[in-house]
This record gives C-alpha cells, sequence and structure tokens, in this order.
C-alpha cells in the first residue's frame, strides 16, 4: 500500500494560483500562450476532485527541468489532495514527481525512498505503462549519481516490462534505449553503445526532434570515442540542427558543448571559443545552470593566459552559476523541511503526550515512594520538560523561518501575478490602433513607465529599400528625426537583430561591442547610449522589424524588464502588422472602387455602341416622313400660289389646310427623332448625378426592344426573332432613373434576342424564336418581365448569374457586368430582379420596382 503521510495545511487557493501564475510565466518558449491560458483557466476553475489531481499533476511534470522548487510544491498539492479524496493513481502520480524533483536538487535519498513508493504502488494498481516509467526514472536517477552500472540493470529492468505492455509507444521505448546506450557508453561498452543508440533513432522516426537531437549527440560522442572525427562531426551537426527547429536549448547546448570539445581537440582554438560562446548562449536562454557553468569555466581555462580580461569575466559567469545552483541546494533543504515539517509536529506531539503520562505515572509514584526518592524523580523531569520546551522553541524558529520565506515568495509571486494584468492591460492599449505612430506612442508610454528607457524606437522593414526605417525614436522623451539603417550595414545592431531574428542584449557597450560589431556604432541620431536592448518584431515567422530601448547607465536593464519588454514587443508586432495589412486593405478598397467605376463606365459604353445602329435605324424612320412631307409642302405651297393667282381663294384654303396637317405630322416625327436622340444621352450620362423623374415605362421598354431589335440586325443581316409586347396600360409614370432602368431592360432584352438566335443556329427543328416584353401594376409594385424561349439557364450555374465577371457567353463576347450591373439599378431603386428557368424551354427575367 502507498505510504501514508501526515498531511500538510492545503495552501490558499490565491497563492496556488499566483504560483502557477508564475510557473506558467517561465515556462520555455516550446510552452504556448494558449496552452498557458487553458491550464491556469481549469485549475482556477476545476473543484477538489480528480481532474485537479491530474491538472496539478501534469504542470508539475512539465516544468521539472526548469523549476524543480515549484515542480515539487505543485506535485505535494496533488499528493496531499489525492489522499483526501483517497485517489492512488494520483498520489502515486504525485510520488513519482515529487522524486524526479528531490533528484534534481540533488536529494538523493529522499528521491530513491519516493521512487520506491511510487513503484509500489504501481504495482499494486497494475499500472504497467507507469511502472515502467518509474523504473526508468530510477534508472535515471542512478545515472545521474555516475552508477551506470546499476542505472544499466534498472534500465533493461524497465525496457523487458516495456515489451509486455499492451499499447506500444515508440518515444518511450525510444527513451529507454538511448538511455541503455548512454549507460553503456559510460562503461566503456561503445559496441554495445552504438547498438542500442541507433536502435533508439529507428524508434523515434520523426516523432520529436528533441529526443533525436540527444540521441545524436551521444552517436556523436561514441564515434568520437572511437576516433571517428567525420562521423563525430556530422552527429554532432544533425543533433544542432534538430533541436534548433524547437528551440530545445538545453540540446541546443549539449551539441554546441561537444563541438567545441571537438575542436578543442583538434588545437583549433578559434572554433572552440565560437562553439563554446554559443553552448553558454543557449545555456543562458534555457536557465540551463549546469549548461551555463560547464560553458563558462571552459571559456574561462581557454582564456586563461591568452586573454585574463576576458578569462576573469567567464570566470564571474561561472561564479555565478555555482551561486545559482548552491541558491537551489538551499531551496533543497526548504523543501526537505516542508516535507518533514508535520511529521516532527507529530513526534513533539507524542513527547509532550508522553511527558504528561510520565507526570502522572510520577505523581502515582510519589505517594508510594520517600520524599527522596521524589525529589530526584522530579529533577529528572524537569530536565526532560526544559529539552522537550528546548525542541519545542526549535522547531518554532525553524517554522518561523520558513513562515518568512514563503511569505517573500507569495509577494514575489503576487509582483509576478500583477505583472500578467499589467502585461494584458498594456497589450489592449497597443493593438488598440491602426495607425502605426499611434501604435509606437503607445508602446513608448508603457515601456517608459516599467523601465530605464531614455531612448527608444521602432524600425519598420521595407523590402524595397532593405531598410529599417525609424518613424519615432524618443531620446529623453523628446521625439528624434526619422531615420533608416540599410539591413546589410555590418555596423548597426539593428540590421544584426533583424538578419538574424535574435536578441542583442548589451550591458556595457564599451566592454561587450566585440561580440557583434568590429567598432563602437556611431548613433544616427541623439547620444551614445551604454545599455542596448534590441528584440526581434515577428509575426507567424515574419519580421516587421526592431524594438530598441537604450540607456546612458550600465547595466540598466534587469531580466525583468527583458521579460516585460519581450511580452510586448508580441503585442507590438501584432498591431504593427494589423496596421499594415489595414493599409493594404485600404488600398486595395479604393482600388476595387475606381475598377468598379471604369468598369460601369465601360459597360455603359459597350451597350451604347450595341445600341447605335438602332438608333440609326429608328431616326431614320421619322427623318423619312419628315423629308417626304416637307417635300409634299413645298409642291402644296406651289399650287397654292397658283390657285390664288387665278383668284381661286376657296382652292388655296382648302390646299393651306393640307399643308397644315403636314406640318403637324413633321413636328410629330421631328419630335420623335428628338426623343431619340434624348433617349440616347440619358443612357451614356453618369447615373450618380442622376435623379428620378417620371417616366412612362411602357414607352421606355417598347423604345428599347426596338432599338434593341434593330441594332442586332445592322450587325447579322441573318437575324431574326419575333418581338410580342403586353403592355399595362393603366400604370401611368413611375418615378425612377429613364437611362439606368433603360439599361437594366436593354441588357435583358439583348441577353434574350442572343439565346434564341443561339437556339436556332444550333439547327432546333420548326423552331420560331421569340422575345416577349410584358409590364403589369400589381400588388402596389410595376412588374417588368423580359422572357425567350431559349435553351434556359443549367441549374448548376443558375446561382451564379448575377455575380460580377460571371458569363455563359463564350470568350470575348461577354464581359459578365451586365447582370451584376442590372440587380445593383433595381436593388438601388428599392426593387428585386428574379429569373425563373426551365431546361429546353426558356428563361424569364422578372423586374419588381417599387411604385413612389
Amino acid at each position: 500500500m502507498i505510504c501514508k503521510l501526515n498531511q500538510q495545511p492545503v495552501l490558499k487557493k490565491l497563492l496556488l494560483l499566483t504560483l502557477v501564475s508564475f510557473i506558467l510565466i517561465q515556462a520555455s518558449k516550446a510552452q504556448s500562450v494558449a496552452l498557458r491560458d487553458s491550464l491556469l483557466k481549469k485549475i482556477k476553475t476545476l473543484p477538489n476532485d480528480s481532474n485537479l489531481v491530474i491538472a496539478l499533476n501534469q504542470l508539475a511534470f512539465a516544468y521539472q527541468l526548469k523549476r524543480p522548487d515549484s515542480t515539487y510544491l505543485l506535485a505535494q498539492q496533488a499528493y496531499e489532495l489525492s489522499r483526501n479524496i483517497h485517489y492512488p493513481l494520483g498520489e502515486a502520480r504525485a510520488l513519482n514527481v515529487m522524486a524526479i524533483s528531490f533528484s534534481q536538487l540533488g536529494d538523493y535519498a529522499k528521491a530513491l525512498k519516493m521512487f520506491n513508493q511510487s513503484k509500489i504502488a504501481f504495482i499494486e494498481l497494475k499500472d504497467t505503462r507507469n511502472t515502467v516509467v518509474t523504473l526508468s526514472n530510477i534508472a535515471d536517477f542512478y545515472m545521474q549519481q555516475g552508477e551506470w552500472q546499476n542505472g544499466l540493470n534498472k534500465m533493461k529492468e524497465s525496457y523487458t516490462l516495456y515489451e509486455v505492455m499492451s499499447k506500444p509507444e515508440p518515444i518511450l521505448k525510444s527513451t529507454i534505449l538511448s538511455n541503455i546506450g548512454e549507460c553503456y557508453f559510460n562503461l566503456k561498452q561503445l559496441d554495445s553503445a552504438g547498438v542500442y543508440l541507433k536502435n533508439a533513432m529507428q524508434s523515434a522516426g520523426s516523432y520529436n526532434q528533441s529526443l533525436l537531437s540527444t540521441i545524436f549527440f551521444l552517436l556523436g560522442d561514441v564515434a568520437f570515442a572511437k576516433n571517428n572525427t567525420t562521423q563525430a562531426y556530422s552527429f554532432y551537426q544533425q543533433s544542432i540542427a534538430g533541436s534548433s527547429k524547437e528551440e530545445s536549448y538545453s540540446e541546443m547546448f549539449e551539441g554546441y558543448y561537444r563541438m567545441a570539445k571537438f575542436y578543442h581537440n583538434s588545437t583549433r582554438i578559434d572554433s572552440t571559443i565560437y562553439y563554446a560562446k554559443l553552448a553558454l548562449n543557449f545555456a543562458q536562454k534555457g536557465s540551463y545552470l549546469k549548461g551555463i557553468l560547464k560553458a563558462s569555466q571552459n571559456l574561462s581555462s581557454i582564456y586563461e593566459g591568452v586573454n585574463d580580461v576576458e578569462a576573469l569575466r567567464y570566470f564571474k559567469v561561472s561564479q555565478a552559476a555555482r551561486d545559482s545552483l548552491f541558491s537551489q541546494d538551499k531551496m533543497k533543504q526548504l523543501m526537505s523541511l516542508s516535507f518533514e515539517e508535520k511529521q516532527k509536529t507529530q513526534q513533539i506531539e507524542v513527547a509532550r503526550m508522553e511527558y504528561k503520562n510520565a507526570i502522572r505515572s510520577n505523581i502515582l509514584i510519589g505517594i508510594l515512594v520517600v520524599f527522596g526518592v521524589l525529589a530526584m524523580f522530579l529533577i529528572r523531569n524537569n530536565r526532560q520538560k526544559q529539552k522537550a520546551n528546548f525542541l519545542l522553541q526549535k522547531q518554532k524558529n525553524e517554522i518561523d523561518s520558513k513562515a518568512k520565506e514563503l511569505e517573500v515568495q507569495k509577494e514575489n509571486l503576487e509582483q509576478s501575478y500583477n505583472n500578467i494584468a499589467l502585461l494584458g492591460e498594456i497589450g489592449r492599449k497597443i493593438t488598440a490602433s491602426l495607425s502605426v505612430e499611434t501604435i509606437i506612442g503607445a508602446v513608448y508610454n508603457n515601456v517608459d513607465t516599467l523601465m530605464d528607457a531614455q531612448v527608444f524606437g521602432i524600425g519598420i522593414y521595407h523590402d524595397d529599400t532593405r531598410s529599417l526605417e525609424f518613424p519615432a525614436t524618443y531620446e529623453n522623451g523628446k521625439a528624434l528625426p526619422v531615420y533608416s539603417n540599410y539591413i546589410d550595414d555590418e555596423s548597426r545592431l539593428s540590421g544584426k537583430c533583424f538578419n538574424s531574428g535574435k536578441e542583442i542584449v548589451i550591458g556595457d557597450l564599451h566592454a561587450e561591442y566585440s561580440l557583434y560589431l568590429k567598432n563602437i556604432p556611431t548613433p544616427s541620431q541623439g547620444d551614445q547610449p551604454v545599455s542596448l536592448i534590441y528584440l526581434p518584431l515577428t509575426v507567424n515567422e515574419k519580421m516587421l522589424g526592431v524594438i530598441t530601448v537604450q540607456s546612458f547607465s550600465k547595466n540598466a536593464f534587469s531580466a525583468y524588464h527583458l521579460y516585460m519588454l519581450r511580452t510586448i514587443a508580441v503585442y507590438a508586432a501584432i498591431a504593427l502588422e494589423n496596421a499594415d495589412s489595414f493599409n493594404k486593405l485600404t488600398l486595395t478598397v479604393d482600388s476595387l472602387q475606381q475598377t468598379q467605376k471604369q468598369l460601369i463606365e465601360s459597360e455603359k459604353m459597350a451597350s451604347l455602341g450595341e445600341l447605335t445602329a438602332g438608333i440609326a435605324h429608328e431616326i431614320q424612320n421619322p427623318l423619312n416622313f419628315v423629308n417626304n412631307f416637307s417635300e409634299v409642302n413645298t409642291e402644296l405651297i406651289e399650287e397654292m400660289q397658283q390657285e390664288i393667282d387665278k383668284g381661286n381663294f376657296a382652292g388655296a384654303k382648302e390646299i393651306s389646310n393640307d399643308i397644315k396637317e403636314n406640318e403637324k405630322k413633321i413636328n410629330h416625327h421631328g419630335k420623335r427623332a428628338g426623343d431619340i436622340v434624348k433617349g440616347m444621352l440619358q443612357h451614356s450620362r453618369n447615373s450618380s448625378a442622376a435623379a428620378k423623374e417620371l417616366t412612362d415605362i411602357n414607352k421606355l421598354a417598347d423604345e428599347y426592344l426596338r432599338l434593341a431589335y434593330h441594332g442586332l440586325r445592322a450587325k447579322d443581316k441573318s437575324f431574326n426573332a419575333t418581338m410580342k409586347t403586353d403592355f399595362d396600360q393603366h400604370i401611368g409614370n413611375i418615378n425612377i432613373i429613364p437611362q439606368d432602368i433603360g439599361r437594366v431592360i436593354l441588357n435583358l432584352i439583348t441577353n434574350a434576342f442572343y439565346v434564341v438566335d443561339e437556339k436556332k443556329k444550333s439547327g432546333v427543328e420548326n423552331y420560331e424564336p421569340i422575345v416577349t416584353i410584358s409590364t403589369k401594376k400589381i400588388n402596389g409594385k410595376i412588374e417588368i418581365k423580359v422572357a425567350d424561349n431559349g435553351n434556359g439557364i443549367p441549374q448548376k450555374v443558375l446561382h451564379k448569374i448575377f455575380q460580377p465577371f460571371f458569363t455563359t457567353k463564350p470568350t470575348g463576347q461577354g464581359t459578365g457586368l451586365g447582370l451584376s450591373l442590372s440587380y445593383d439599378i433595381i436593388k438601388a431603386h428599392g426593387g428585386e430582379l428574379k429569373v425563373e428557368t426551365l431546361k429546353g424551354e426558356g428563361s424569364e427575367f422578372i423586374i419588381q420596382l417599387p411604385i413612389v
């Protein structure tokens, strides 16, 4: 059974939530923002049941490499809750995670004890998979202490049990095999190590780049030990490439550290220094203290006697890492105190009870014995009491000390929690605008309140000039003139940051510039700063520019400032990307609107061209009447003069009446020609400047029917179709823009003539092409129908016919704009344009206009 440990007091929920927030902030880049939010929300809302235990264990395990102290506190919460709700599986898992935490902090005795308790629990639960994992963890525990044979034995025991699991897990298998290979390597059995590592690589496949990176550098170690330097170099490079994809900093450190050792062995000091610095860089990025210690010690020894300044600098880095590791040892002691606190309290309570019982016994004995014996016994008991009080006082002092440490930790966690809320508010302010200048101003105002931002700027990349433009740089609160730097300029830190996509953090420019540049850069604007931060601005792997904060003081920026600036940089990049997208969208909309206007005008002119021949034909008829009646009137005037000369005034008067009648006909046909010209001018007029006017819709429809027919006849003498009209004479005049409605009617009639002509040309027997236009007043609306007896519109394209640029006509014979513009015109009049069609029998377009 699982060992029953004394329950510790449950931390207040606020402290737990604040702790979770802090851990989420410190998580590696591999942990997404969505995961942080979901876990935080989940733990806030879950009741005290098994689901909360699972969430706490998952969170504790996720960060066991980064913060083993916080991992322990979370796992301890899961352990206590599991015992309270009688959840043995959660209890066993919590023990496993706590054991890992103690192992990371170097308390191997407590770690081994908890691992064994966890293993026994999983065996009792018949949980094979977790038993395999626990055995693997125990093996890893031995490996950390350099007990490679014990580690190998336990790892093989784990693998034997893995092979009987019902469901294979390639990653788990690959991990166990790679650990067996590492054990063999350290036991100097290189062939066996190579076999197991290659099997591990095959099992891993492409599932996990971080695991593959570990396998590759171990294979490189085997090859290096066999003096196969070419193969070792290849494996180390593959390890670095794989870990770089996932930004797995600990594996990147291991790869570059081995490359440094590789070149050191070949006496290439320049390459050794280069890779050793990279190893240190990624150890620092991953907060990998042991890696920082190893890399800085390596660099210090390389520079010793060659460049004592650099040797001293890296020696200081190693000492700082050693101090941090020492602080972890202190945390280990605190954790041990936390874990054993209640057991000590219980022991003290037992001692006190024994003391009380002893007093009672001594009183009874005192009744039976002499006063001398009683006095000696009381002296003895008094000493015991003093000893017990001494133990109690010591325990109280330890508890008070721990309480003070926890209070400090609580304050730090609460500050971190407040930072989350602050960053959220800053993000909302920054992303609230679509103006680049406003965004930069908002970023500056918020950065200036958080740190010593004596110089601040955002450089925005322009691909056409390959430069970073700084539109609003501030120095001591004052805006500097706009300037730009070419990204290919090797003397500019902004270009270095942009091209590499990596952060540049300098605490003392004069001491550290050589890590990035050949010479100290001259500022484009303002004075020379001493502390500088450059961060890349990226959105979805797209480089937008850089953000920089600078100070005239040394070491002005802490890790806290860097963290806050990173988060603000993310918000700034999102806001700038939104602003750029909005500007591009605005230009696109303006362009589309201009194009739409041009297309509309083009369609107007195209339809006007279609009408030209019909207009000429229609004008010709009234002109013929005018000419004919003018000639007749000329002859009648001569006859009238002759009759007057004869004195036949009655005959002359009769002739004058004929002339008068002819003049009426001349006037009628002249007006007819004028109306046609007026209609043509209206058709070509810009409708945006036109106003509605009372119009005879029947006359308008008849006019465009004839114009369309004669226009087609003029282009194609073989064209012929029967035209039918059915006009409701009770409609009267309606209020419309005549040129727009005329354009719609013309388009529908022209399309109708086209489809009936196509059907006739297809050779259908006994087919007579007919186009019908009708008007009707119904239900408070005017209905205009244009029908044809063509082939109809296919159902599969029926929903597309009013879309811009869609046409069923062959290429070059239609723009696809006619029906789309017609639909828009009718909608603008408050009406509807619909279509009804039947395959093989024709189509009918229906215009419904309100009576206004």
